[in-house]
């Protein structure tokens, strides 16, 4: 976990906020795999790496609610219409 989670921030970094949402994944199953280990990890970390790291997982959770939003909406409508006339005229 010290090895993964500092390759998934310098990947971050470098690729920028389009891989926030997915780099938001991987840190928070880190997370829910090992609770001790990634907060010792964390613990580790520069001010500046803490920080990073929480924007990471704020804007990638913010753009997955945001993209969820929206196929939401989708999931809502049927995608087939039911016709009622079950009579046989």
């Amino acid at each position: 976990m010290a090895l993964v989670i500092p390759t998934l921030m310098t990947r971050a970094a470098g690729e920028g906020e389009e891989i926030y949402r997915e780099t938001s994944t991987r840190l928070l199953e880190l997370a829910a795999t090992d609770q001790e280990a990634f907060r010792a990890t964390v613990g580790a970390m520069s001010s500046g790496q803490r920080t990073f790291l929480e924007e990471v997982i704020r804007s990638g959770q913010q753009a997955g609610a945001n993209g969820d939003n929206s196929s939401a909406t989708d999931r809502g409508k049927p995608s087939i219409t039911l016709k009622m006339d079950f009579g046989g005229s």
